[in-house]
């Protein structure tokens, strides 16, 4: 008895898919170049020495002085925590999308953890690719390397929009959109 061999392929240079008959795996990294990596990390750095000032203003003064520095510090601990997880989804952080009989699985990664999200195929809709209008200040904000979005595919599950495909080119959307579609058909059945 032969067991089926898994066939990968690739789109783009972010996208892997490997079919292995019963289950379609679809991974999508994360990457950025070198230099967009070492100016986030940075930048995160300069944010935890501006931290470390506020810390020191705050256990150091007195009075008024010290509830601006506590503010200033709740402020900048909520968007250290932000940075820190687009540092590590810049690292270690990937899209895994498995389809198979007994659903589609979405994953935000960061190496094997993450939380699930189980869809039934029977439930799931058309995976349409949103098109990014190049003259939108915020579309192409949330295309940047420093933010954790920009997700270019969607599709309606009871009535609810889901999304998934961060930072995706167009081309690389619509390419992945087929995949999905016909996979989700194939599973279906």
């Amino acid at each position: 008895m032969k067991s089926k061999k898994a066939k990968d392929r690739s789109i783009g240079k972010r996208i892997h898919i490997a079919e292995h008959g019963d289950m379609t795996t679809i991974i999508i990294e994360s990457t950025i170049t070198s230099a967009q990596r070492l100016s986030l990390e940075m930048w995160f750095g300069a944010w935890t020495g501006l931290g470390t000032l506020f810390a020191y203003g705050a256990f150091t003064f007195e009075g008024d002085e010290r509830l601006f520095y506590l503010g200033s510090l709740v402020f900048w601990a909520f968007f250290w925590v932000r940075i820190a997880k687009v540092v590590a989804w810049r690292r270690i952080g990937k899209e895994v999308i498995k389809i198979s009989k007994g659903g589609l699985m979405i994953k935000n990664a960061f190496n094997t953890r993450g939380r699930e999200w189980t869809y039934s195929l029977n439930k799931v809709g058309v995976v349409k690719f949103h098109d990014r209008d190049a003259t939108s200040f915020i579309q192409q904000l949330d295309n940047s390397f420093w933010i954790l979005g920009g997700d270019t595919l969607y599709f309606l599950y009871e009535g609810r929009t889901k999304v998934l495909g961060k930072q995706l080119t167009s081309q690389d959307s619509k390419q992945l959109a087929n995949v999905l579609n016909k996979a989700i058909s194939a599973h279906k059945g």
